[in-house]
């Protein structure tokens, strides 16, 4: 069974349902403000792993579209699973993603950093639909 991508939102705001190649994953709070965890501990959540892409919020082997809504802004960026064969990493071992402002960090959880990807931002909210009128 292929392990799973934790997620973490190193920012402050929530990132309100995350989008893994188009499908909804879930949401993440921001980082904690030390009411009831230690200060700046990022929340997380459970992304699936497959080989291949599914019909569901899953990373897949290769590139992985990203939408990462939070409050202020929505980033984008691709992230991309290793094979197996050119990284030292297994499709049954657990990955941690790092969400931040402006990278996304791939690690695995032997403590290599397998990659960094850029996160390019927008303002607002996603352009509204345009309707035909009869």
């Amino acid at each position: 069974m292929p392990g799973s991508v934790y997620v973490f939102n190193l920012f402050n705001e929530p990132i309100t349902n995350l989008s893994v190649s188009g499908f909804p994953a879930g949401s993440i709070d921001g980082y904690a403000t030390g009411m009831s965890a230690p200060m700046y501990t990022p929340a997380s959540l459970v992304v699936p792993r497959t080989k291949s892409p599914a019909d569901s919020a899953a990373f897949a082997l290769g590139d992985n579209n990203l939408t990462i809504p939070w409050d202020s802004f929505r980033g984008m960026t691709t992230v991309t699973i290793p094979n197996p064969a050119s990284a030292p990493v297994s499709l049954d071992d657990p990955l941690i993603l790092l969400l931040a402002v402006n990278n996304a960090m791939l690690l695995s959880t032997r403590g290599y950093l397998l990659a960094t990807f850029g996160v390019s931002l927008s303002m607002g909210a996603e352009p509204a639909l345009e309707v035909e009128q009869s």
